[in-house]
């Protein structure tokens, strides 16, 4: 039968009763609304599936079919077919193939793991990932994790299966109206925030406790109000730990009812949000609302008693401030917030989302001691964050409440985020055996990590990994200090004006999508902001020389370390992606270490010659 979550579910004694007409006509009913041609696939894929459970009926009659489930809040993703025994749950891809490709099997493997990660029936399920090339003729095997057969070893497959039932039988009807709560991307879940519309109950946020941190911040700023006082809150936190999320949730709070403000020094971040929500008002830049305060309006307080300030670890110093204000401003980002709240009369809270290890400009080092500075400065200001935060504060005379949750070390980002931060600080750190260790466990988790010479080879191999998905992104990202890349049939982004929110929100057939991987946004057009599967072209400005990784940039000018900031980008450029990542590595002899290192950090060659 056809339901609103998929083409057809049902049981295996069913599905053979059920003439192909009526099970096309289902599904072609169900996938036309969304505009996806697989449909025409499905005639010859039928075929080999009901000869495949002919020749073992008897054994897998009990046993439940659903095709065609869609993924919730997954771009419209699809597996072709489930089949479930109660005990083990095959996921399976046909391909009209003969021959085995990568993307294929990562599309498998990344079914696989999002439904063990976000499908409530599927926790305490052993889950297969099948591939079945409509015109594979070889024998059986596993590759990755993944079950290669052809159609006419699928029936063996499937009697290996059904033997393993439990006693109660499976349900595919309840099954489909199962509970499944992936993270939504951020533009998502900003969308929602902004629309008054509740985020999905995600289990990992819940153990993460977002919902706890967000009611904290909301406590400190409503006692602020009452008292009235001048709070600062720093909320720290891993790649992808949901720092943004807390703000944006606590900027747009209904439960508080403080006028609150968004701030980003990211300028792609505020173009992406305010294009996805077609709103001004949601979030804005910092450097104009610094102007409207401090400059245009001296005198006059602020509207908000609430100041959300996301990437605050980026906070400029007071020489980069002078520089960028042309001397109109003279103290760093930090002190010139503090300065709008002290104009308040009223309470005024200042909230610091904070990323560690991403400082990736000039002026952006001095990092936490802007703030402590900033505070001592002030001279009122009570500090409320993490107990790593405190001896700096202290150290200072300053007063600080520890608020041990307001560090965030779960990752929700992503699928695999937590590891890929840690197999990138291992590789950045050197220890090149631990991060092959640590990719071998993302590539069985279903984290695509690839790497080539050859750009068309990648290019190929994620447009064919997304291909009919019309809501997944891709992308190609590059070091802004990547001189050459030009040279490669890529246009680098220079222009903070160019049309970020099209890139990353636009597919295909928008000439400034990144999805048609002709242009590259640099660590400062991604910080903040991901894509399913980003392309990395690696830049000569950071290499692995046999030992050790050294940034080679000429002469740079205005940076304090030039080699903690080039480590820092990279460490960016590497936690992009949600379902995996791929590197270009280009064919020049100063790289030849850089391919070789990444190579033994566990990243899997794409092609026929690495050389």
């Amino acid at each position: 039968m056809q339901s609103e979550w998929c083409g057809w579910n049902g049981s295996v004694a069913n599905f053979m009763a059920t003439s192909d007409l009526d099970i096309l006509g289902s599904l072609t009913r169900f996938l036309r609304e969304r505009g996806a041609p697989q449909v025409f696939a499905w005639d010859r894929s039928l075929s080999a599936l009901k000869q495949a459970f002919g020749e073992c009926l008897n054994e897998a009659k009990d046993c439940e079919l659903v095709l065609e489930y869609e993924l919730p809040l997954s771009g419209g993703r699809r597996p072709d077919l489930i089949f479930l025994n109660n005990g083990t749950i095959l996921v399976i891809e046909f391909k009209n193939r003969v021959a085995v490709e990568a993307a294929d099997l990562d599309q498998v493997l990344g079914y696989a793991r999002e439904l063990t990660d976000y499908h409530e029936a599927c926790h305490t399920k052993i889950l297969v990932p099948v591939l079945v090339p409509i015109g594979f003729q070889e024998t059986e095997r596993e590759e990755k994790g993944v079950r290669i057969v052809s159609p006419k070893g699928l029936s063996a497959l499937i009697r290996e299966t059904a033997a393993h039932a439990t006693s109660t039988r499976p349900d595919s009807g309840k099954w489909v109206r199962s509970v499944y709560s992936p993270l939504p991307a951020l533009t998502e879940a900003a969308r929602l925030i902004f629309e008054n519309k509740p985020l999905p109950q995600i289990k990992t946020a819940a153990a993460a406790k977002i919902p706890e941190v967000v009611a904290r911040i909301e406590a400190i700023a409503r006692e602020a109000q009452d008292k009235p006082a001048k709070s600062l809150v720093l909320v720290t936190g891993v790649p992808g730990a949901g720092k943004t999320l807390v703000g944006l949730q606590c900027a747009y709070s209904s439960v508080a009812r403080i006028p609150s403000i968004f701030l980003s020094g990211n300028g792609p971040l505020v173009q992406v949000l305010k294009y996805q929500l077609d709103s001004e008002r949601f979030v804005r830049d910092l450097k104009p609302y610094l102007r409207e305060h401090l400059v245009r309006h001296k005198e006059r307080p602020p509207d908000e008693r609430m100041v959300i300030f996301d990437e605050a670890q980026r906070a400029w110093d007071r020489d980069r401030v002078l520089e960028k204000h042309a001397g109109e401003l003279n103290d760093s980002e930090p002190a010139l917030l503090l300065q709008i709240g002290n104009k308040s009369p009223l309470g005024f809270t200042v909230v610091a989302l904070m990323g560690e290890g991403q400082e990736i400009h000039a002026g952006e080092e001095s990092g936490i001691q802007n703030w402590v500075d900033a505070v001592s400065r002030s001279g009122n200001y009570v500090v409320y964050g993490p107990g790593h935060l405190r001896a700096a504060f202290v150290a200072k005379g300053l007063r600080y409440e520890v608020e041990e949750n307001f560090h965030l070390n779960s990752s929700l980002r992503s699928h695999r985020a937590l590891e890929v931060a840690l197999w990138t600080n291992t590789l950045l750190q050197g220890d090149l055996t631990a991060c092959k260790h640590i990719a071998g466990q993302l590539a069985a988790q279903g984290y695509a990590m690839k790497i080539s010479r050859d750009l068309q080879s990648l290019k190929e191999y994620v447009r064919d990994r997304y291909n009919k998905q019309k809501d997944k992104r891709i992308g190609i990202i590059a070091s802004s200090k990547f001189r050459k890349l030009g040279d490669f049939g890529v246009e680098p982004v220079q222009n903070r004006y160019f049309y970020y929110g099209r890139w990353y929100g636009e597919g295909e057939s928008d000439i400034k999508s990144g999805c048609r991987l002709e242009t590259a946004v640099s660590e400062f057009g991604c910080q903040g902001l991901e894509l399913d599967m980003p392309l990395l072209c690696w830049g000569p400005d950071f290499r692995h020389d046999g030992a050790n990784w050294m940034a080679h940039l000429g002469k740079a000018r205005k940076v304090k370390d030039p080699q903690k900031i080039r480590s820092n980008a990279y460490r960016v450029l590497l936690t992009r992606g949600r379902d995996g990542l791929v590197i270009f590595v280009p064919k020049m002899p100063e790289l030849d270490g850089t391919f070789q290192a990444l190579r033994n950090a566990g990243l899997e060659h794409l092609g026929v010659n690495p050389a």
